[in-house]
């Protein structure tokens, strides 16, 4: 369609016979996703409605606003010693991708502020990934929605367009929180970090800020995850 527009502006010329044949489907009244901005309430009321692992992987998607992708690709050795949380692989229908080093992201965790959740990767040393499933692989995304995110949701009175709405409510509330348009950059991951070692100390300490301001203001009514000891 973007080279028909830019043939029938002269743009550029249309070879003979090319795309002669081929139709493309206008698509009339397709699917528009709504995406919800979540109170604090609502998302510590889905969390209470969810299981493990469920309700941590819930309680990380809000807290840090990362892709599903990136969540259930995370490992127990990502976070280091200092609660410092390295985004370096996805899973993607199902296989494991390897980020390139300018893609890899680092968020620096608050140890009160998101206690429950270094608590909950704390607690799955031992196995491959920290959000599984009972048969030890990773969590499908989209049975995560369909059984378990949707319901929860639905059981109080929220209906969501899907796991990004976390992240497009965390970057509202830095945004309205007063937070630099590009520390809500890079921490939202829209500009990749060059590989950890490199990574600008000034740079991740005002991510790991910003992490904390807002999910300060969250932490009050996310409830404690009980299950983890």
């Amino acid at each position: 369609m973007t080279l028909c527009w830019a043939e029938k502006n002269s743009k550029v010329v249309r070879p003979v016979g090319w795309l002669h044949d081929i139709r493309i489907p206008k698509v009339v009244g397709g699917r528009k996703v709504k995406r919800v901005e979540l109170e604090p309430c609502q998302t510590a009321a889905i969390i209470a409605q969810l299981e493990e692992p469920y309700a941590s992987l819930t309680r990380l998607l809000d807290l840090l606003g990362r892709r599903i992708e990136e969540a259930i690709g995370v490992q127990p050795d990502d976070l280091d010693e200092n609660n410092v949380l390295t985004i370096q692989r996805i899973i993607y229908n199902g296989k494991v991708v390897m980020l390139e080093p300018d893609e890899i992201e680092v968020l620096p965790l608050d140890d009160v502020v998101h206690g429950d959740l270094i608590r909950f990767i704390r607690a799955s040393a031992g196995q491959r990934w920290v959000f599984q499933s009972r048969k030890g692989t990773p969590v499908n995304p989209g049975n995560f929605r369909r059984r378990y995110l949707h319901p929860a949701a639905k059981a109080i009175g929220v209906k969501l367009g899907g796991t990004h709405d976390f992240r497009h409510t965390l970057k509202r509330r830095m945004r309205r929180a007063g937070v630099d348009p590009e520390v809500v950059r890079d921490t939202m991951g829209h500009k990749r970090v060059e590989q950890q070692e490199v990574y600008d100390a000034a740079k991740r300490v005002e991510v790991g800020d910003a992490l904390r301001l807002v999910g300060s203001r969250m932490a009050s009514t996310l409830a404690p995850n009980r299950s983890v000891q």
